[in-house]
């Protein structure tokens, strides 16, 4: 009812000037959309076509960080599409925002881990190969899934405590982005508080692996090389994690000024 408000009131001129927006918009998001997944699809055909890559744990780590990017990339700009078309039931809206959730969480875990991985590679550069192997990046990636799939599952029952049944229609009145499902209080606290603590706790991390290589770099014994590469890589990786905290930030903050 309230977007049906907003457009009587409009203008030819507002029709022509929203019209030129929306296309614009549509065509330049969709384009840059479609340009980075096919990137992301032939990185991961890649990685997943060569036997060398599926048995070594830092591509299987970049292989995962990967796919969840592009899930998330995909359903964000599928909900975008959408969302210029159809206004969508409270359960779909859930089901894509929880899939979109939970994949935005792998990127600063997997970060995380694969920091770790350098770390252990360059100061513990004897006992890596029985550490980081395969079984145990396979747990590290499950371990990293099972944290998202935990968060989602207490967003869900957050999600429940409100009384939908006392609704008129489970049909939203605004678009299916993130905050619209942030309806009760402690879903918006727990939401806030998880993300602030998701990327302090991987900043953290990220950040003491650098030092721990830098220290090591300055070591007379160490392979230079070796500890070179490792602190471009944790750069790559904090650069990474600011940019994944930035978009984040601005969805959130975005999302509130629609919303609000």
């Amino acid at each position: 009812m309230e977007l049906e408000n907003l457009y009587k009131n409009m203008t030819e001129e507002d029709w022509t000037t929203l019209i030129t927006y929306k296309f614009v918009s549509f065509t330049l998001t969709n384009t840059a959309s479609l340009m980075f997944l096919v990137i992301n699809g032939i990185i991961i055909h890649t990685l997943s076509s060569q036997r060398v890559f599926i048995e070594t744990p830092r591509y299987m780590l970049l292989l995962n960080l990967v796919v969840a990017d592009s899930i998330v990339l995909f359903t964000g700009q599928f909900l975008y599409i959408l969302g210029n078309f159809v206004i969508l039931s409270y359960p779909l809206c859930g089901v894509f925002i929880m899939v979109t959730y939970m994949c935005s969480q792998i990127s600063p875990l997997t970060l995380t881990v694969m920091s770790i991985e350098r770390y252990i590679a360059v100061c513990f550069p004897f006992r890596h190969t029985n550490i980081v192997n395969v079984r145990n990046t396979v747990i590290a990636i499950l371990s990293v899934w099972g944290v998202g799939c935990v968060d989602i599952f207490i967003q869900i029952l957050l999600l429940l405590e409100f009384p939908f049944h006392l609704l008129p229609s489970l049909q939203m009145k605004t678009y299916c982005i993130s905050t619209a499902l942030l309806i009760g209080r402690w879903s918006k606290v727990y939401n806030s508080w998880y993300t602030i603590m998701l990327f302090l706790l991987s900043g953290l991390v990220i950040t003491m692996s650098f030092i721990g290589v830098m220290i090591v770099a300055f070591s007379a014994s160490t392979d230079k090389v070796s500890a070179d590469k490792a602190r471009n890589t944790l750069l790559l990786h904090i650069f990474q994690l600011s940019l994944n905290l930035i978009a984040t930030m601005w969805r959130l903050i975005v999302n509130s000024v629609v919303l609000y």
